[in-house]
């Protein structure tokens, strides 16, 4: 009856050190290989290029899949705009993360183009996808001939790629016609060159015997000719030989 209560003991014993040893194995070497592909955070790979990203997505033991492409105002073209999983989400290892690249905007802000030229104006417009519409003209005295002075629509408008800007050139200044102010004193020319627009430019001074002294002789450019406001009006006032 001993014996047999020692025999059963010692199975007992060997069947519970055995039990344990299984256990401890499988906490040891078969849990942890249960783990690997788990505890792989995904990082953020938004404003990288594709390759930067594939590197990155590999070094975590991650899959970079891309998704395609998209608009996307705030992110440069050719650069990671979005990503699935988020970023800092934990998955297995071998898991995919998809990307989506960006392929910028289709809108653009349309640029200041005063006192352009229309050349330099067609070059910057082609830039950004816009074309040139309807070329009018007016005459300006505060922009230069040729140069522009409007645009519709106006600076800062966001429009589509491929729409016509229309485009107001300067003709310069407005001409006026030039007063005749000989035989006129020289007071009295000065406030008709001035009331017609002009300026009064370099005054000479020459002996006559047939002129009042004071007296305008000549002006350049002539009476009746054209001249853009603020042009100047040069006199040949008679005087007396000291």
């Amino acid at each position: 009856m001993y014996y047999s209560g020692a025999r059963i003991f010692l199975f007992s014993f060997l069947v519970s050190l055995f039990t344990s040893i299984v256990v401890c194995l499988l906490f040891i070497f078969v849990l942890p290989l249960t783990r690997i592909g788990a505890d792989r955070v995904v990082p953020d790979l938004v404003g990288s290029n594709q390759e930067q990203a594939r590197l990155i997505a590999e070094s975590r033991d991650l899959f970079l899949v891309v998704g395609g492409e998209e608009e996307n105002e705030e992110v440069v073209p050719g650069m990671v705009s979005r990503q699935t999983p988020m970023p800092g989400s934990v998955v297995r290892s071998k898991a995919p993360v998809t990307v989506f690249m960006s392929k910028g905007s289709s809108h653009v802000t349309m640029p200041d183009l005063r006192n352009q030229s229309l050349s330099e104006a067609t070059v910057r417009l082609t830039e950004l996808g816009l074309n040139i519409g309807e070329v009018t003209s007016e005459e300006s005295g505060a922009i230069e001939k040729d140069r522009i002075i409007s645009t519709n629509p106006a600076a800062g408008a966001r429009l589509g790629r491929g729409e016509k800007i229309a485009v107001l050139l300067s003709l310069g200044p407005k001409n006026v016609e030039v007063p005749r102010v000989t035989g006129r004193a020289l007071s009295a020319a000065k406030r008709l060159i001035e009331e017609n627009g002009l300026a009064v430019g370099n005054i000479r001074y020459e002996v006559s015997t047939e002129i009042n002294v004071g007296i305008v002789m000549r002006q350049t450019p002539a009476a009746g000719q054209q001249a853009a406001k603020g042009s100047v009006i040069d006199l040949v006032v008679a005087t007396v030989l000291e």
